[in-house]
């Protein structure tokens, strides 16, 4: 494997970076302490909250014996998850998304994503590793030049569902015969997977995972039904998906405590079980967002906007617009006798949570409802 630096056109070095802040140097240094078995904590340091978080954990509990990785969730979702892996439990990840290839041959790998996670790492970084493919990554891509890149035969592009968007949007006339993309778990509709594949004979795969379980399940182009990977086991709790698998994590750090995770690990998704292999997402059961491929806590937004001066409550809701390239939105009701400029919000929010661009609309003079314990249940 080697790492080809597509802003500067050479490839580059496999090594340790004291600081790694480029992609290029991001995934070189991933693949340095993989490749020699030295533990490595994964994060996002451009965002304050996490970086202020990790800062004040006791650093005996990022002690990762036996561990390959510490990944932390954004820090964006309240408080953030760190969640261990083995080296075994991306080597095990790694080979059974690659039998879902179906025998598809690549000769490299082109990946949009920055290496500061679990889908970047593991799958932009670790599964070429194992096929002993180069790797192509640049700062920033234009739909143009990802499309440019997918027209050479045998390329494998890890991306997200945004790219996949912009690509039917531009409709360019060519095709990605022998080519194969990999997006993560942000909402992709059937529609736009359908109009993906004919537009550009090309399939696209939809990875659905989580840091803490690894990978659960995928679908392709327009299906709607997801399949499990080889070896993950899928069960139900409270109509809640459950998954056992050898890429499950088996420790985690939350609320700055390690706690042990059962061999069988329920998530907050809820699905419908259909046989041994197969399930449909229906939704999840918390108030989360997904923003640039981060999870966003609506409930950490209410906290960061009740605390400007004159709010007096907020309540938050998620609307989903397919026809936009970011589908998830978040409208913003607020309770106060002043009213909330958009200016005033994108400035606490990028201070609190760093350069995410979070899409919102706001309504003003909005009298916010509560249960009879006090919980927001509306506004009016």
């Amino acid at each position: 494997m080697k790492i080809y630096d597509m802003d500067n056109k050479c490839y580059m070095e496999i090594e340790k970076y004291n600081d790694p802040s480029r992609k290029v140097e991001q995934l070189s240094d991933a693949i340095y302490h993989y490749k020699n078995d030295k533990f490595k904590m994964i994060y996002d340091a451009t965002q304050p909250s996490l970086v202020s978080y990790i800062d004040s954990l006791d650093k005996d509990l990022l002690n990762g014996n036996g561990m390959q990785w510490l990944y932390f969730t954004s820090g964006t979702t309240g408080t953030p998850t760190g969640v261990f892996k083995t080296k075994e439990n991306s080597q095990s990840q790694a080979m059974a998304l690659i039998k879902t290839f179906e025998g598809m041959q690549f000769n490299r790998v082109v990946t949009t994503v920055p290496f500061v996670h679990i889908y970047g790492i593991d799958i932009g970084g670790v599964v070429p590793y194992i096929l002993d493919i180069d790797v192509w990554t640049k700062e920033n891509f234009l739909p143009e030049e990802l499309a440019r890149e997918a027209e050479v035969e045998g390329t494998l592009i890890v991306t997200t569902p945004v790219f996949i968007k912009a690509l039917n949007r531009i409709k360019k006339d060519t095709k990605f015969t022998n080519s194969l993309f990999l997006t993560s778990t942000a909402p992709l509709p059937l529609e736009d997977g359908k109009d993906f594949s004919e537009n550009y004979d090309c399939s696209v795969s939809q990875l659905f995972a989580s840091t803490e379980t690894g990978l659960m399940g995928y679908k392709k182009n327009d299906e709607s039904i997801l399949k499990a990977y080889d070896g993950v086991q899928i069960s139900q709790n409270d109509d809640m998906l459950c998954v056992s698998s050898p890429f499950v994590t088996q420790k985690v750090i939350s609320e700055g405590e390690p706690i042990s995770v059962d061999a069988d690990f329920q998530t907050e998704d809820i699905v419908e079980i259909l046989n041994d292999d197969e399930f449909k997402l229906l939704g999840r059961s918390s108030k989360l967002a997904k923003i640039a491929g981060k999870r966003i806590s609506t409930l950490q937004v209410e906290d960061i906007v009740e605390s400007i001066d004159g709010i007096e409550a907020v309540f938050i809701k998620i609307k989903k617009d397919e026809r936009a390239l970011k589908d998830e939105i978040l409208e913003i009701y607020v309770q106060s006798p002043q009213e909330l400029k958009a200016k005033t919000l994108k400035e606490i929010l990028q201070k609190s949570l760093g350069s995410i661009n979070i899409p919102f609309k706001i309504y003003n003079h909005k009298t916010i409802l509560r249960s009879s314990v006090g919980k927001k249940i509306g506004f009016e």
